[in-house]
């Protein structure tokens, strides 16, 4: 059973939903090598949460009402902007592995001056959207529990990383800014 009323909803979702994984994979995928010290893939774990929200959304476990289906597209597109808004100011640094290259800088230009993770934070934002988009209640809290796991473990082991890699430089910027939510944490 479809989670959408009609063709035009399918036609949206999955339109913006391919438009944007394909240019996240092409951008994996030329990206694939590292090139610095590498640490902790994400990316294999975001897509299977991402098949989980479709298929509890096909399932209508617990469903959501329909009209959520709008605001979680809305959120979807502005999560995933957010993200390639954040990921434009990285430049060279922008790696689907967490590495540090050789006279790595640290970013402050953009929402970094704000926040330490902001391409994360859009990106669960997008996933937040995707699970309401699909109308169900368990593929929302899935994706907060495992989605915001997710995101917290590859924090981590990237602020120690850039920590123990960058040094002051590093620590200088983490006093200055929140980790993942404005003004806020």
């Amino acid at each position: 059973m479809s989670p959408f009323h009609c063709v035009f909803e399918a036609v949206v979702f999955w339109g913006v939903l391919v438009v944007s994984l394909a240019i996240a994979v092409s951008w994996i995928v030329r990206h694939r090598k590292p090139r610095g010290k590498r640490r902790h893939d994400l990316f294999p774990l975001i897509f299977l949460v991402l098949a989980g929200d479709i298929a509890l959304g096909y399932a209508r476990v617990v469903p959501l009402p329909h009209w959520l289906f709008y605001v979680g597209e809305i959120l979807y597109v502005l999560g995933a902007t957010f993200t390639a808004w954040s990921y434009a100011h990285l430049g060279q640094y922008r790696l689907p592995y967490v590495e540090v290259l050789p006279e790595h800088q640290v970013i402050e230009a953009g929402p970094y001056r704000y926040v330490r993770h902001p391409g994360y934070l859009g990106a669960m934002v997008a996933l937040t959207g995707l699970s309401i988009a699909m109308q169900s209640l368990v593929a929302l809290l899935a994706t907060l529990v495992i989605g915001g796991s997710l995101f917290a473990q590859r924090i981590h082991v990237e602020e120690a990383l850039m920590t123990s890699e960058l040094g002051d430089r590093y620590v200088e910027y983490v006093a200055r800014t929140k980790r993942f939510v404005p003004f806020v944490w």
